[in-house]
């Protein structure tokens, strides 16, 4: 089993050598720390949606198979979710899937603000397909159908990341300008 301590590792490497990079090349120290807290929200992503990898399948208890654990029907998950388990866990379950991502829009809009719109609407829809794949290709990998690849999950992440955009965008303007990037145009 990989555990989240290689995660953590990494982040940490990470934020140093961005942080190295960045204090070179005189990178304002607003825009160092909006980096430094993205880097280590999308450890924390990575860790909720990927860890742990379990390679030894005794551990898995009993498993499903493979055709049960891929989810291609639009919305099937939302419905069992709405009439199988209480209203209370189904709307946490749902939520968390959409609150989950609602920091990357948030933080791709004040990274990234020269983006266009489509830009945006490109990153919503990669985060999450990044994510359901990743997933899948672990679940491949590994032989044990640890995760189930959703297209719902993918529909609510999407809706996470525009509601982010859409709260960057509701920011003043003088908060939002904070953090451009330097006239050169330069993003580390």
């Amino acid at each position: 089993m990989i555990s989240e301590y290689w995660l953590i590792a990494a982040a940490i490497a990470a934020v140093a050598v961005y942080t190295a990079a960045a204090l070179k090349k005189k990178t304002p120290y607003d825009r160092i720390v909006l980096y430094v807290i993205f880097i280590l929200y999308m450890a924390g992503l990575i860790g909720v949606t990927m860890f742990p990898v379990i390679f030894d399948h005794s551990l898995m208890g009993a498993m499903d198979e493979p055709m049960y654990r891929i989810k291609l029907i639009p919305f099937e998950i939302i419905m069992e979710e709405l009439h199988s388990t209480s209203l209370f866990n189904a709307v946490v379950q749902l939520a968390g899937n959409i609150i989950m991502t609602v920091p990357f829009g948030l933080f791709f809009t004040l990274l990234y603000p020269r983006r266009h719109w489509y830009g945006h609407i490109l990153a919503a829809l990669m985060l999450p397909l990044c994510i359901e794949l990743t997933q899948l290709l672990l679940d491949v990998m590994t032989g044990t159908w640890y995760r189930t690849a959703d297209i719902d999950d993918i529909f609510l992440n999407f809706t996470g990341v525009i509601i982010g955009v859409l709260l960057c965008c509701a920011l003043p303007e003088k908060f939002r300008k904070r953090f451009l990037p330097g006239d050169k145009g330069e993003d580390i």
